[in-house]
């Protein structure tokens, strides 16, 4: 049990970007929000969602969606929707390259949070390019 994101599927196939995903488990993925999270100066605990009562509609950050369920009606976010987060991960993937991380976490959790960031950010850029929004699952 997990979340995949991928690029939500059109009507005629494409074999490029149909199988697109980043996948992972709640323990990977929380720890991949919390590393975000860092970056954006968020509390994740005191949020709706994470344990607190804060609501997200009061945070200011273009990665609202990536913490925000409620940012995905019907589990998927327009591509256009896409464009501002693809942004600011790519300027935190940027930074992360240089092992400029906001968050703590051990070295190795570091190396596969980048990693997954990566692949999240693929995955996004490929929506924004076919026009397709972005699935949660």
């Amino acid at each position: 049990m997990g979340a995949t994101y991928r690029v939500d599927r059109g009507d005629e196939p494409d074999p490029i970007h149909d199988n697109l995903m980043a996948d992972f488990g709640w323990a990977h993925l929380h720890a991949f929000e919390r590393l975000l999270a860092a970056e954006e100066g968020i509390g994740l605990a005191d949020m709706v969602g994470y344990g607190g009562d804060k609501p997200w509609h009061d945070i200011e950050t273009p990665l609202r969606p990536m913490f925000d369920p409620d940012a995905f009606p019907d589990g998927k976010l327009p591509a256009p929707e896409c464009v501002p987060v693809y942004v600011r991960l790519n300027e935190i993937l940027s930074a992360w390259y240089k092992g400029a991380y906001a968050g703590t976490a051990e070295p190795e959790m570091k190396s596969d949070q980048l990693a997954t960031l990566d692949s999240m950010v693929r995955v996004i850029g490929a929506c924004i390019e076919t026009g397709r929004a972005l699935t949660v699952e």
